[in-house]
């Protein structure tokens, strides 16, 4: 309840006694004063009046404010409901789903004898919490196979432990921490900038030479390191399959006992935001089909800048191929890669350079892969981002290869989640 003034109150009988005080005297004035005074009297006798109406006045102030702590407070507006907004690509309370896929047309002989129209893949991304320290992520494909025929494949399927963010560990079908794109860039062409891989990055499944797929555990984090930003990967795995009509991935069985182990050691300084620099180094003895037990070694080295407007994605790679006679066979690669946005808009240049020589035991037997060679060139082209999920791309490329006429090719993408 509203209290009444105490300054009304207060100014109402200090005026009230004013008059009071001003009648008595102009009364007894009246009575004793001389025809002289008459002048002061009427002086005083408006004074009076014009204390009345103040006190009229203050009287109908005080009746307000009486009435007003006398009426019940207004009763407060009721809130508006609530409306609950459903979880964003949640199927249940622990598993989300992701959708990717792109679809576009290609001409030129970089892509294929004729011009075309490409269904490119379709990705299913599902990622389920089990309990607070364990989750599963799951990722199925499909994509069109030079057959014209849609393929079936499990990309990724694992399991993970979280103990805190310096250690967590994994099990299953994986993407292999060799260098950076591989793990920055999974399947979903909508998160990278171009249409493809760095050649040097292609997947394995897919007529890329590097072991990008593999089974094995994963232990990975961050490293106490303050403001330099340290983090690692060690990964201990089967290791990659060669030969001709071979599944690259060794999924239920390792053709030898040895196993492919990988470090990446990368830094994120907090001095420089956007900056990622690092280095990965990985070891297999190869399971190849002419048994022939060649020591794989693949450093590669990398250095990253990206923000809202620029990306600028450099790698390099050395392979050494060492047979057990002692003969040594060393395969180089690097690409670079830069963007920058203008609003929706974003141009983007890649050069990419891939060197095996021709007489190395893996790359260059057809028994064990597609020969690799010599293949260099460079890709140009726009992505436009035209709403929050859906980007369009237009690229040109140009490659030459070893002993091969250099090729040309146009293409054009749609990439959307949803």
């Amino acid at each position: 309840m509203p209290k009444i003034s105490l300054r009304l109150v207060t100014n109402l009988g200090l005026t009230t006694g004013l008059i009071l005080c001003l009648a008595t005297g102009t009364a007894a004035q009246d009575q004793n004063a001389p025809a002289s005074q008459d002048e002061t009297t009427k002086q005083l006798q408006e004074q009076v009046r014009d204390l009345q109406a103040n006190v009229k006045d203050l009287q109908s102030k005080l009746a307000a404010v009486t009435a007003a702590a006398a009426s019940p407070p207004a009763a407060a507006p009721e809130p508006a409901p609530v409306i609950e907004q459903p979880p964003v690509n949640a199927v249940a309370d622990r598993l989300k789903l992701l959708l990717f896929g792109d679809t576009g047309y290609q001409a030129g002989h970089f892509y294929g004898p004729t011009s075309t129209f490409e269904f490119g893949e379709f990705d299913m991304f599902a990622t389920a919490r089990l309990s607070d320290r364990v989750s599963a992520l799951a990722e199925i494909l499909f994509t069109s196979n030079s057959d014209n025929s849609v393929g079936l494949d499990i990309e990724r399927l694992l399991l993970k432990y979280r103990q805190n963010e310096y250690f967590e560990a994994s099990i299953g079908r994986i993407h292999t921490a060799i260098g950076y794109y591989n793990t920055a860039f999974n399947r979903g062409d909508y998160f990278q900038t171009a249409i493809g891989r760095p050649a040097m990055f292609e997947f394995d499944d897919q007529g890329g030479f590097l072991p990008m797929q593999d089974l094995g555990i994963t232990i990975d984090g961050k490293l106490p390191s303050g403001k330099l930003g340290l983090n690692y990967v060690f990964e201990v795995t089967n290791g990659r399959d060669y030969g001709a009509n071979v599944e690259p991935a060794q999924n239920a069985s390792d053709r030898n006992n040895s196993k492919g182990v990988n470090f990446n050691l990368s830094a994120k300084p907090e001095q420089v935001p956007g900056l990622v620099i690092g280095f990965s180094i990985r070891h297999d003895y190869l399971s190849d089909v002419l048994n022939q037990h060649v020591s794989e070694i693949i450093p590669v080295v990398y250095g990253i800048f990206t923000n809202s407007t620029y990306e600028w994605l450099n790698e390099g790679m050395l392979v050494r191929h060492t047979l057990p006679g002692g003969a040594v066979y060393h395969t180089s690669g690097f690409y670079s890669q830069f963007s920058r946005a203008f609003a929706h808009f974003r141009p983007y240049f890649r050069y990419s350079y891939v060197n095996a020589p021709a007489n190395d035991p893996i790359y260059g037997n057809p028994a064990e892969i597609p020969i690799v060679g010599r293949i260099n060139g460079p890709a140009i082209g726009l992505r436009y981002d035209f709403t929050r999920h859906t980007a369009f791309k237009l690229q040109y490329d140009r490659e030459a290869a070893r002993g091969e006429k250099s090729t040309n090719g146009g293409s054009g993408q749609f990439d959307f989640t949803f």
